[in-house]
């Protein structure tokens, strides 16, 4: 049996200890994370709907908060996409809005719809649908559970019902939040001037 002396002992425990200090100076990644995560939910203002705690599945099927957009101006809506007549118009709104900036203009924002369908609006399908709407990558659909979309709805002053033939009685509202997701302004309706919106987000940039 291999003597284990002194300086042998030492030299283990020196290296553990330095082992140790090393990984206690460099968290993994996902420490990083939270810590980041914590240190932007402390910074936003108490008006923020990133404020909402939860998580939502966008139409690549990735796993996210709303405070993951924090950073940019955002366009944010409500929809449903089965929605035969007042959703598409809504998205046209929107598309007609993007068609005003550049390429390169376009990078300094970001669009965020929100299903009202729970059920029906999964992931597959939202995707599908960005994919029929030719949207970029600089929008986001999502899908959350029941009690998390009625909580953002309510944040965002958008009501909405399911009705008896499987459609959604909601209301047609369009809002740029700041880089920090607060509401800066809302645009009621349909057939909203694209100008208008730009105005507000240009500001934002």
């Amino acid at each position: 049996m291999r003597k284990v002396t002194l300086k042998n002992y030492l030299t283990v425990a020196f290296g553990l200890f330095v082992l140790l200090a090393v990984n206690a100076c460099n968290p993994s990644s996902n420490e990083k994370k939270n810590d980041a995560s914590q240190v932007e939910a402390k910074e936003l203002p108490g008006n923020s709907i990133y404020h909402i705690d939860g998580y939502w599945s966008d139409q690549n099927g990735d796993s996210l908060q709303l405070k993951a957009f924090a950073g940019k101006p955002v366009v944010f809506t409500m929809i449903f996409t089965h929605c035969e007549y007042a959703c598409p118009m809504m998205v046209n709104d929107l598309k007609k809005l993007e068609a005003l900036f550049s390429p390169e203009e376009r990078q300094k924002f970001h669009f965020v719809m929100v299903s009202f369908d729970h059920v029906r609006d999964l992931p597959a399908r939202l995707k599908e649908y960005a994919e029929a709407q030719e949207l970029g990558s600089n929008w986001s659909l999502l899908h959350g559970n029941e009690d998390l979309v009625k909580e953002l709805a309510i944040a965002t002053d958008i009501s909405f019902e399911f009705v008896d033939d499987g459609g959604i009685a909601h209301s047609n509202r369009k809002l740029v939040l700041d880089k920090q997701g607060v509401i800066l302004k809302s645009f009621n309706g349909l057939g909203t001037d694209p100008e208008l919106m730009k105005s507000v987000l240009e500001e934002l940039f």
